[in-house]
């Protein structure tokens, strides 16, 4: 298991693994971060905060997805607006803070959730992620391509779209697969 640094943006919502997100940079401390990241190519992390949380990291939820930029723009204010895409998930083993307040994470990777077919009795979750992906173009349109026949993506697309409590959306993600991700999803919207 290797250890690596990762500099954390913490965020009420998250992303998983090929998901895509878009976020506005606005502190000194992020903008520093995403130039670091541009140049060495390393990307960051993207983690949930927790109000309720009062663990090791403060509000910081364990389990994070490393992310890279892969779209960047001005924004009409003057900041600057850049999409990312989830690579893999990781869990913080510790965290510093540098003079500005950015965080820095000790972390270790986790396996992603391998590929899994939907199955037909599944497929009606497909077809209500894509008609959210049909109502809400500027959603659809972070996508060039979207694994609707993918169980884990399907089940990640959910996880980062409903409001379930960071607390369970941790224990799910803590699972190898998809399956138990699947069986909540089920019982939020039944057929």
């Amino acid at each position: 298991m290797q250890s690596t640094q990762l500099a954390l943006f913490p965020l009420p919502s998250h992303i998983l693994p090929n998901g895509r997100l878009p976020l506005r940079i606005i502190e000194e401390r992020y903008i520093r971060m995403i130039k670091d990241s541009a140049k060495t190519m390393t990307g960051f992390g993207i983690v949930m905060i927790d109000s309720k949380q009062t663990g090791p990291f403060g509000r910081i939820s364990p389990i994070g997805t490393h992310v890279k930029i892969v779209d960047f723009y001005p924004l009409d204010d003057g900041f600057l607006g850049i999409v990312v895409e989830g690579v893999d998930r990781f869990i913080i083993d510790d965290i510093t803070v540098e003079d500005d307040g950015l965080k820095i994470a000790e972390i270790h990777h986790i396996s992603n959730w391998p590929d899994q077919n939907i199955t037909e009795q599944d497929r009606y979750l497909t077809d209500k992620l894509t008609d959210i992906f049909n109502q809400h173009p500027d959603l659809d349109e972070l996508y060039c391509s979207k694994e609707m026949n993918n169980a884990s993506w399907i089940s990640q697309r959910w996880l980062e779209l409903l409001p379930i409590p960071v607390e369970r959306k941790q224990i799910l993600l803590q699972q190898a697969n998809c399956t138990h991700t699947l069986q909540v999803l089920k019982e939020l919207m039944p057929i």
